[in-house]
């Protein structure tokens, strides 16, 4: 799905290994990333009283391209040239701070982040936070070059071991499948969950997974840049809308949808994803809590 001319990275995993080594070691900075979209002095979108005059601040989850990723030492991505570029409508600065996903999460009750970006829209998150849509995708599974295929059903991933993003919400979905194949007296399915996708394919290569699980806009750009290390195959699995949860009932997620709109309209949304090939996955609109099913297969 995703073509790039980025620099190939040695087995792609230097990348993510850096990524990964990045993230602790510079969790506490701040930055914005290169080549986003500036942001406007004059508000097009009204933020709710409490974010008005405070600072607006994003986690840059690092280490799952092309969602977000450090390249010589600068943060790259969708999820945060989208953050950066809403400070436009909302005449603000958006600054970012490298995180885990998990600790993003924790970090929308704290305060600490006004929304985390990159966070499937699903009915369990919908309970505990609002949720705003700006990429529609699906998941699959990478294994290494000249491995067993994985076929094509969710049974055919009994007995085998899968690395995944903690926190992610294939886990349920891998979890319930594992409780079916021993139902039926076959093995049950090993989940092991990583701080990101970076780890999780490291993981693979390493032989200590058979396959890693995400969703298949972060997959195929990884094995673009992998020179042929990896496939991608397997069930197609879990149809989701990729979105920013938000701290329920705050009024954020509406300025946050209102501002994705008028990206929309403005061109700016459809820059962000042609700069990293995944024009097909745009969204036409940003609403609120929408429908987790509303996305065909």
């Amino acid at each position: 799905m995703i073509q790039s001319t980025r620099a190939r990275l040695i087995a792609g995993i230097s990348l993510v290994a850096a990524a990964a080594t990045a993230l602790t070691a510079c969790s506490s900075s701040s930055s914005t990333p290169s080549g986003a979209p500036s942001t406007s002095s004059t508000a097009a979108v009204t933020l709710p009283p409490a974010f008005a005059g405070a600072d607006l601040v994003a986690p840059a989850v690092t280490g799952y391209p092309p969602y977000a990723w450090l390249e010589d030492g600068k943060i790259k991505g969708i999820s945060t040239d989208l953050a950066v570029a809403l400070g436009g409508p909302w005449g603000k600065t958006v600054t970012l701070k490298q995180d885990s996903f998990e600790n993003a999460m924790l970090g929308i009750d704290t305060g600490q982040y006004f929304g985390v970006f990159g966070a499937d829209v699903t009915a369990d998150r919908e309970a505990t936070y609002d949720q705003v849509p700006f990429l529609a995708d699906h998941y699959e599974f990478m294994s290494l070059a000249g491995s067993s295929p994985l076929g094509t059903t969710m049974d055919a991933l009994c007995g085998l071991k899968i690395s995944v993003v903690a926190a992610d919400s294939a886990i349920p979905v891998l979890k319930k499948q594992s409780a079916t194949c021993t139902s039926e007296g076959k093995s049950a399915i090993t989940v092991q969950t990583f701080a990101d996708q970076g780890a999780a394919t490291l993981a693979v290569t390493s032989k200590q997974t058979d396959a890693t699980t995400a969703t298949v806009t972060n997959l195929a750009y990884i094995s673009s840049q992998a020179a042929g290390q990896f496939q991608i195959g397997g069930p197609k699995y879990q149809y989701v809308l990729i979105g920013i949860a938000i701290k329920k009932g705050n009024g954020m997620a509406q300025a946050i949808a209102d501002g994705i709109n008028a990206l929309i309209a403005d061109g700016g949304y459809a820059t962000i994803l042609k700069t990293y090939g995944v024009e097909s996955d745009a969204i036409t609109s940003a609403t609120v809590n929408p429908d987790p099913n509303s996305v065909g297969q």
